[in-house]
């Protein structure tokens, strides 16, 4: 049992670090420049030109995708559990 909480731990800070840089990332993309200008006049952001942010951006996106589903999969049967002990309580109320 120790495993499994161990586990969900670092899967969860795993998520959150992984938003951050996803969220960082993504307003360094949408205050870039549209087209070759970001190129030619040298932008960046935090020091990362767009090229940079982009790749990661795009990589940390497809780490978020596989973590998502491995916290989901980790905690399927208690999600599950969740809804039915809440769908019992609203169906003893109505």
């Amino acid at each position: 049992m120790k495993a499994a909480a161990l586990l969900r731990g670092v899967v969860d800070l795993l998520l959150l670090l992984v938003f951050t840089v996803l969220a960082i990332t993504g307003i360094g993309l949408y205050l870039a420049p549209r087209g070759r200008i970001a190129e030619a006049i040298g932008w960046t952001f935090l020091g990362v030109n767009r090229e940079t942010l982009t790749a990661v951006h795009t990589y940390f996106g497809f780490a978020m995708i596989g973590l998502v589903g491995l916290h989901l999969s980790i905690g399927f049967r208690s999600m599950i559990a969740m809804l039915r002990m809440g769908l019992r309580k609203r169906r003893a109320r109505g």
